[in-house]
């Protein structure tokens, strides 16, 4: 098995990248995620440039997106653009990666998306409750995503936003599922995976969310994708649990304050 971080590369073959095992769905039904695309030359006579999509981004709230930090990593932000809800475009003021984050190592793989401007939110554009509990209240979690519907033998795309309920592994049963591959786990990861269907993250979900239902929400943030196995739908999808990091996302969006003035 080889491991493979989920964020797209354009190529000859493929310009759009989908859930691997997943069912369409309407933007509106999962509100939260959003597309960051980044800025290519055109192959059309006609325009110059086009937005390709990259990797997901998950509102957090009106100025913040959250994505893996592998998606945005020694990338220029003037040529990234996100698109919330039916055609919602953004521009980013900055980003904010983990401190601890280490382009090709494990770990911390989380990255915060200031917007220039503030979305409106809509049916389509919500911010998502984050799971911050240690117990899991399901052992199946939602993923969604634009990444590709396969990856490795052969490559296909899916129309539009794709999303599948997978289960939630234990460590010990993603560690014996992963071989080789368990030696990027990491303490802030958990896996999903399903030995009945190939059914997972591929390249392009990173930065989408990982959801987890509890009594009064269907659908909160617990995870964020980070990297999988090839061929995409093989083996766990591994993604970065966000709870071991709320305390960081808290103090980056939250205004700081002095003298009961906040600093803008």
């Amino acid at each position: 098995m080889i491991l493979v971080f989920i964020f797209f590369q354009p190529n000859s073959t493929t310009s759009e990248n989908r859930i691997v095992g997943g069912i369409g769905i309407a933007p509106g039904e999962i509100p939260f995620i959003c597309s960051i695309r980044q800025r290519m030359p055109s192959a059309n006579s006609w325009s110059w440039w086009t937005y390709t999509h990259q990797c997901g981004g998950t509102v957090v709230n009106g100025n913040w997106l959250l994505t893996s930090a592998h998606c945005i990593f020694g990338k220029d932000i003037a040529s990234l653009l996100v698109v919330c809800g039916y055609r919602q475009g953004q521009t980013i003021e900055r980003v904010a990666l983990k401190p601890d984050y280490v382009h090709g190592r494990r770990g911390n793989d989380l990255a915060l998306v200031l917007l220039k401007s503030a979305l409106v939110f809509s049916e389509t554009v919500q911010p998502i409750p984050i799971f911050d509990q240690r117990i899991l209240s399901s052992n199946v979690a939602t993923i969604v995503g634009y990444g590709l519907s396969s990856y490795g033998t052969e490559c296909c795309q899916s129309n539009g936003l794709q999303a599948a309920i997978v289960p939630i592994l234990s460590y010990n049963q993603c560690y014996q599922r992963l071989g080789s591959l368990a030696a990027y786990l990491t303490g802030d990861t958990i896996c999903t995976d399903t030995s009945a269907t190939a059914t997972g993250t591929c390249i392009g979900d990173s930065g989408g969310p990982v959801m987890i239902a509890t009594a009064r929400q269907p659908f909160n943030l617990l995870a964020m994708p980070s990297w999988t196995v090839n061929p995409c739908g093989s083996g766990p999808s591994v993604h970065t649990l966000i709870s071991p990091h709320l305390g960081w996302i808290l103090d980056v969006i939250t205004p700081k304050l002095e003298n009961n003035k906040c600093i803008r």
